[in-house]
């Protein structure tokens, strides 16, 4: 049996933290997090194309049904009060999704950026207690990730 050196975190959140599953970012993010955000203790959902599940409508109502479901399933049991989502640079779902969801792949940034704001509106209306912060990363020519806040316009 294994074992690990890291103790049960029994730090209560105050945030859930959704963002995609892409394996070029995730030491970035949760850097960003721990570091930047200072958060000591947060949920994660983790899922492809991050906060795109919690836009769509149609054509696929079941990504929608099921991020909202988890979304609230962490807000309701552990009492959060704060949402940050995150999209980023070069997202492979996102691009897969491009035809179904009537954008070109040159606007892809502009198009994460305005679901990031819809999503953050859909999430007022729905959990109007939660503050919500939005997120792009991307990465310069030296491959160093930066986060920046996306404006609400």
């Amino acid at each position: 049996m294994n074992s690990v050196s890291s103790k049960l975190n029994r730090t209560e959140a105050g945030a859930l933290v959704i963002h995609c599953g892409d394996y070029r970012f995730q030491s970035a993010l949760h850097e960003f997090l721990n570091r930047t955000l200072n958060l000591a203790s947060y949920d994660l959902m983790v899922i492809p194309g991050g906060p795109l599940g919690l836009t769509l409508a149609d054509p696929f109502p079941k990504y929608q049904w099921a991020s909202w479901k988890w979304l609230r399933f962490f807000v309701e049991q552990h009492k959060l009060t704060r949402l940050i989502l995150i999209q980023h640079q070069d997202c492979g779902f996102y691009k897969s999704m491009a035809e179904h969801l009537n954008f070109s792949i040159e606007s892809l940034r502009e198009r994460q950026e305005q679901d990031l704001r819809r999503v953050r509106e859909s999430v007022s209306r729905e959990l109007p207690h939660l503050a919500v912060d939005l997120y792009y990363a991307g990465w310069n020519s030296s491959d160093n990730v930066t986060v920046t806040s996306v404006s609400l316009r």
